[in-house]
């Protein structure tokens, strides 16, 4: 295909940048999420959002063999509409450092008690007197998920001298030297210290932390949701909350998002929410970009694509 045109529907809503525009041989058009599609449009590709668009499914009558789509979680997108021969692809692996940054972070956080710890003034019982400061040497982290993301966390969490234990749904070998690997949450949660949750939100993973898996667990535990919300069952985490199960739950995504005006997650004192921004950080829509440029080339050539998500699988 090297000598030919590759037709692109630019579906974001959004202009491109250069170093797409001027890629060899492309040919953009543009066609915002709710915008009517003219009639003669035909096409190769698609580059759209990870919850896809209105005008997608029309859009995918006009020849289109290959949509991309500028994420990575493809939970929200509408799987069911794409033909037998359309292949989509995700930017696997592209925010997995500032997602693996943020997890650590908040897990240092909990451990070197911040911001708590911070006074502006003397404190109640003397310079010296706060015991509240632990820290990751020597602890367990149990990460639910081992893909690009997971295995970031896994690496930091080894190099801060954690023992590492990662939570997959095959008994695959480890993709990190070090971590550990187990098939059955229910299993290991007992051993944690902390929780990380890192897996896509799939029908099976679906509340995957319940009352039973919290029923296993070793008081004290810290959660880090940097995945979806629909792998917590919330109903249960506040009630291992209120009994000191679960010590903290750091969650960077919950369900639904934005939370309702005066949802009990707000005002919850081991609760710390952050409004779904641990991808963010410099750099992060370069590489999502980048994980475009990458296909295009490979699709060009006739190679096969990456981050080519399983439809039977959800990710």
């Amino acid at each position: 295909m090297s000598d030919q045109e590759t037709r692109v529907i630019n579906n974001l809503g959004m202009d491109l940048p250069e170093t797409i525009t001027d890629l060899p041989g492309i040919r953009i058009t543009t066609i915002g999420p709710q915008d009517e599609v003219p009639a003669n449009l035909t096409a190769d590709v698609v580059y759209s959002h990870v919850w896809g668009s209105p005008n997608l499914p029309q859009l995918l009558t006009r020849g289109v063999r290959w949509v991309q789509v500028m994420g990575v979680g493809v939970d929200r997108f509408p799987l069911d509409i794409l033909g037998e021969d359309q292949i989509l692809a995700c930017a696997r692996g592209a925010t997995a450092i500032p997602i693996g940054e943020f997890a650590v972070a908040a897990m240092m956080s909990h451990a070197k008690a911040m911001p708590q710890v911070w006074i502006d003034d003397i404190p109640e019982g003397g310079w010296f007197s706060d015991q509240r400061i632990s820290g990751l040497f020597g602890k367990t982290v149990v990460i639910v998920g081992v893909g690009g993301i997971g295995s970031h966390v896994a690496s930091l969490c080894l190099a801060f001298g954690m023992r590492v234990i990662g939570v997959r749904r095959r008994d695959l070998p480890s993709p990190i030297n070090g971590m550990e690997i187990a098939t059955d949450l229910a299993a290991v949660i007992g051993d944690a210290d902390h929780l990380v949750l890192a897996a896509p939100a799939t029908a099976d993973s679906e509340h995957l932390v319940d009352a039973a898996a919290l029923g296993a667990a070793t008081p004290g535990l810290h959660i880090v949701n940097v995945a979806r919300g629909s792998l917590i069952d919330q109903d249960a985490l506040r009630a291992a909350l209120d009994d000191d199960t679960v010590a903290c739950a750091s969650l960077d995504t919950v369900t639904p998002e934005p939370l309702p005006e005066g949802h009990w997650m707000f005002e919850h004192p081991s609760v710390r929410l952050s409004p779904h921004v641990s991808w963010a950080g410099p750099g992060s829509r370069t590489s999502m970009i980048d994980a475009f440029i990458d296909n295009y080339h490979r699709f060009r050539a006739g190679d096969a694509l990456e981050g080519v998500v399983d439809l039977t699988l959800g990710y």
